[in-house]
């Protein structure tokens, strides 16, 4: 897969939750993949897309996490790549063009829990 055929874009809430139910949770219904914080203000929603399918996404919402210092925190959530495109990069995408988007609008913060099997990449 080229970079070139990749294409980032924010994206509505809807459009995560296939790949939500898909590579996290598909034990799930995807109606199950409408989470809270998706709709509220502030928070956005960023699909890759490879030609024209979406095939990664990741979810930025407007969250404190008390252990932590920061005066306009956000929490990463619901990144999901589909697994036949995993290790090409695109979680490095979302990722970078949601800190990009945060830088503009001040946030001083970005958090994350995760599974420990993605720990290496957030690391």
């Amino acid at each position: 897969m080229s970079g070139s055929s990749l294409k980032i874009r924010l994206i509505m809430p809807r459009e995560t939750h296939l790949l939500r139910q898909q590579v996290l949770r598909p034990l799930q219904s995807v109606e199950e993949m409408d989470w809270p914080g998706d709709q509220a203000a502030g928070s956005f929603h960023v699909g890759v897309d490879h030609g024209p399918v979406l095939v990664g996404v990741g979810t930025f919402i407007a969250e404190m996490h008390a252990a932590l210092n920061g005066a306009k925190q956000y929490r990463l959530r619901g990144m999901a790549v589909h697994p036949e495109h995993r290790s090409r990069g695109i979680g490095g995408m979302i990722l970078g063009f949601g800190i990009a988007q945060l830088r503009n609008g001040s946030a001083d913060l970005v958090w994350c829990n995760a599974r420990g099997t993605a720990l290496p990449f957030y690391e």
